[in-house]
């Protein structure tokens, strides 16, 4: 497989996307006379997403033509065309998996360092069980060609994340020295072979050992079962075969015999020494070398087709190579029967030189994008792994880099990526949430989490344009200006909603926001409208929106219809007194407009 150029690793540009309209803008076959009869497209792209409004406009003026033209259904439609939104399925996943990465960035903020390898092993698997939660549920939808590929889209997703996390976390906790067992387990557990339906098929459609020796499928499934490391079913299943009467003598011997073997089969423990275990691996693989020797000198005599086969499956897991790589249709699987059967203490160090030599034996013109992506990383190719994770889906190349920075290798893609990677992947995962008027506020934490100034400038741009539409929507937005600093920001939002309560007749609210930004200008209007409303009816009737601001305002117009308003009330109730002095100390204070 060849190594992509450094160029491979500058921001890529969105795949094109063919959206069709339906119904659409134009009749049926009639295309030409639409266009001819001064029509045209016009449209408007929303601000904060990738929305366009698209309709029917003319070239000119109705008013300006001669002659009457023939209205089209199609005309009276508005289009709204979403393109890279997110999808509704993905909300509760988006959801709980915004909630770990907040979490895995508040620790870091807690202990002003990196997570440690426990707690980042806790957050990976919450992540997985989110993403395997979210094929559960695809599982469970309607069919439909959508589900089908969110379903292999979430598998990808998950496969890639359970094998980043082995290599990089879990064989770095000191959990395990060797990588072996753990890529065995994600192997079969991402992707299962062979197929357990097979084994069922097989064992149903044989009633006893004869007809199931004589089997043309049970072969190569053994022979499948060996290559992943299912040593149990595999002596199961020659225990079954081994009665048959069909077979030969030497096929039924050695079939028990293997059995015995597969069953004997060492596996490693936490107790054990390293040289303990390996001094049994080495008796077992030297019997599993005789038992070869024997099996090949009696079919050097004669062909015997199931001894043949049995030699096989004795060859895989004698770690034969070549054997191994017939057996095998993927370089995933051979790569796993090599470390299983030929160096099954090997640590995460070995992989690339494995992966390396197995990857040689495959086209690689015929991987599948998962394919590359999984290459990519057993061989520490790194920058040209995170860029597949972003092929794959915009959610995996956000949280890859962001888990990549707190292991601690994420350096290698700096040197290479033309942008700082974890800024970049999380600012766009951010846009596109922004997309979908409910992940807004989600779309916030990843902006802002990014801790860059360049992030803090996009979101700053953002958050200004959001529309406030409620008064929880603009606390929302007041509280994420507030938790991330965006000074400049608020003071914009302020004044924004000071003049939409403004318009809207809530003047103590609007006074309350202008104050928040230290406009004076804009709360001595608002005080002079009270004032004139006050002196065109004569009714003193803003007490309450002034008492509203009153502790949060010094200003001095505010002030004025404070104490006016008190010596309004001192002088109807007949405290003369008491209002002289509160005249008195209006103009002493020379609060009092000019005009008042």
């Amino acid at each position: 497989m060849a190594r992509l150029g450094t160029d491979k690793f500058v921001v890529e540009r969105e795949k094109e996307v063919a959206t069709r309209l339906s119904p659409g803008v134009f009749p049926t076959g009639r295309q030409s006379e639409w266009s001819a009869q001064n029509r045209t497209l016009t449209h408007s792209v929303h601000p904060l997403t990738s929305s366009v409004a698209l309709c029917v406009a003319g070239k000119q003026p109705r008013e300006q033509l001669k002659t009457e033209i023939r209205v089209y259904e199609q005309d009276q439609r508005i289009y709204v065309c979403g393109f890279g939104t997110t999808p509704d399925e993905r909300l509760s996943f988006i959801n709980d998996t915004h909630a770990v990465f907040s979490a895995i960035q508040s620790i870091m903020d807690a202990r002003e360092t990196h997570v440690g390898a426990d707690a980042l092993l806790r957050m990976s698997a919450l992540y997985r069980e989110a993403m395997l939660r979210q094929v559960r549920v695809l599982q469970d939808a309607r069919d439909s060609e959508f589900v089908r590929s969110e379903s292999d889209v979430f598998q990808a997703m998950h496969a890639v994340w359970h094998l980043l996390e082995i290599v990089y976390v879990t064989t770095n906790s000191g959990l395990s020295a060797s990588v072996v067992p753990y890529y065995m387990e994600w192997l079969n557990f991402n992707f299962p072979a062979p197929a357990a339906a097979d084994g069922e098929r097989i064992i149903g459609s044989s009633p006893d050992s004869n007809a199931l020796a004589q089997n043309p499928d049970v072969w190569p499934y053994v022979q499948k079962l060996a290559l992943r490391g299912h040593v149990t079913t595999v002596a199961n299943m020659l225990e079954r075969i081994a009665p048959a009467q069909v077979l030969s003598a030497a096929a039924s011997r050695w079939a028990r015999e293997l059995a015995q073997t597969a069953r004997d089969m060492p596996l490693a423990s936490s107790d054990e020494t390293s040289g303990s275990f390996n001094a049994r691996w080495r008796r077992w693989n030297s019997g599993l070398q005789s038992m070869a020797t024997n099996i090949g000198s009696m079919l050097d005599k004669a062909d015997d087709d199931a001894l043949s086969a049995l030699a096989m499956v004795v060859d895989v897991m004698r770690g034969d190579a070549d054997s191994i790589s017939r057996v095998g249709d993927t370089w995933q699987d051979v790569l796993g029967a090599v470390l299983l059967y030929s160096e099954p203490t090997a640590q995460t160090e070995r992989l690339p030189a494995l992966a390396q030599l197995v990857l040689e034996q495959f086209e690689s013109d015929d991987f599948t994008l998962v394919d590359r992506t999984l290459a990519a990383l057993v061989r520490h190719e790194l920058p040209e792994f995170l860029v597949y994770c972003n092929q794959i889906d915009a959610w995996l190349s956000a949280h890859v880099s962001d888990l990549m920075q707190h292991i601690g290798i994420l350096d290698s893609c700096r040197r290479v990526f033309k942008v700082e990677p974890r800024e970049h992947y999380l600012v766009f995962l951010g846009e596109r949430y922004l997309t979908h008027e409910g992940l807004w506020r989600v779309a916030m934490d990843y902006f802002g989490l990014c801790r860059t100034r360049v992030s803090q400038n996009i979101m700053g741009e953002y958050i200004v344009r959001m529309p406030l539409e409620s008064d929880r929507k603009a606390q929302q937005v007041l509280r994420v200006c507030e938790r991330y600093k965006l000074t400049e920001a608020m003071e914009r939002v302020h004044r924004q909603l000071g003049r939409q309560k403004w318009q809207r007749g809530r003047l103590g609210a609007a006074i309350a926001h202008f104050v928040r930004v230290n406009d004076s200008s804009a709360v001595g209007q608002i005080c002079d409208q009270l004032w004139a409303e006050y002196l065109a009816s004569g009714q003193l009737t803003y007490g309450p929106i002034i008492d509203s601001v009153l502790a949060t305002s010094a200003h001095d117009r505010v002030r004025f219809l404070t104490v006016y308003r008190d010596f309004h009330e001192c002088y109807k109730g007949g405290e003369f007194k008491r209002a002289g002095k509160l005249l008195l100390s209006i103009l002493v204070g020379e609060i009092a407009p000019s005009h008042a």
